[in-house]
């Protein structure tokens, strides 16, 4: 005869059995349901970033006198955006822009070498008559001797006052710190007023960013690496609030695999002449023509 303690012990034994058999099947439309949004095997989690980011620093010590931008603002290549103070410097271009184009030394030792050639040669003719002695012919060529020495040493010195005047814009350029790209500023961290030194240690006076192109970087399975060649093709999806997908092609493949990992990593360009796809974002890479 069953008692009813073990009527209920088994009905709890039961129960318990179900409870476990639920959770199982629900672990296994869990899963199902999971393997029905994974990620196709030949996609993978990427990183859009700019092409290169550069700190602009100063070559030179110097007081900054303005700077012509900010940060968030769109820079070109070549435009001046920081000057530094230069005026000791725009002086001393000036006195050199001076002395070279002065011709009063030149024009006097042309002159001087003129006037002895035709000495000499009024000299060589009366002496050839026996109208003149040769020493005073010895004394015409000296002179021209000495005029064509005087031409020299003043046309090289007019040619030391250009490479002088050279030297001095160049020095004043080193005042006026130039963009080398072609980007955006993502960072100010020095303002006019303020003492600007060259070195690493020392903090930029701006941060930029390339934009266009963007670059995608994504680590990839150390068995795709004899799959992927420069030049290939793929397809972004960036993250939100950025929709749409965006083409891109290999530009860089890693030389080497991660032991520890099995991975390698791969840099891909994306386009953005308008400056549309902003750095930073988060995206889905899809190979789609992997052999």
């Amino acid at each position: 005869m069953t008692t009813p303690i073990a009527i209920t012990e088994n009905r709890l034994k039961f129960s318990s059995i179900d409870r476990a058999r639920a959770l199982l099947v629900a672990g296994c439309a869990a899963l199902s349901c999971h393997g029905a949004v994974a990620a196709p095997a030949n996609q993978f989690d990427g990183l859009i970033e700019p092409s290169q980011t550069i700190e602009l620093r100063t070559p030179v010590i110097g007081l900054i006198d303005k700077i012509s931008t900010q940060r968030g603002g769109v820079v070109k290549k070549g435009a001046v955006l920081v000057s530094l103070d230069a005026s000791v410097e725009r002086a001393a271009a000036e006195l050199a822009r001076y002395k070279a184009t002065m011709d009063g030394a030149l024009l006097a030792s042309d002159s001087r070498l003129a006037y002895a050639s035709r000495k000499v040669k009024r000299r060589s003719e009366l002496a050839d008559k026996n109208y003149g002695t040769a020493q005073e012919r010895d004394d015409a060529e000296l002179e021209q001797r000495v005029g064509e020495a005087e031409a020299q040493a003043a046309k090289e010195n007019r040619e030391v006052a250009r490479l002088e005047y050279a030297f001095a814009t160049a020095q004043l350029n080193l005042k006026q710190i130039r963009s080398p790209i072609d980007g955006v500023v993502i960072e100010q961290s020095m303002w006019p007023g303020e003492m600007a030194q060259p070195g690493d240690t020392k903090p930029p006076i701006l941060k930029l960013a390339q934009i266009d192109p963007l670059r995608v970087a994504v680590i990839l399975p150390a068995t795709l690496y004899s799959k992927l060649k420069l030049g290939m093709k793929a397809q972004i999806t960036p993250e939100k609030p950025i929709d749409g997908s965006y083409a891109v092609t290999i530009a860089m493949i890693d030389r080497t695999i991660d032991a520890a990992s099995a991975t390698f990593r791969v840099y891909l360009t994306l386009p953005n002449p308008d400056g549309a796809l902003p750095g930073g974002l988060k995206c889905k890479v899809t190979f789609a023509n992997l052999p």
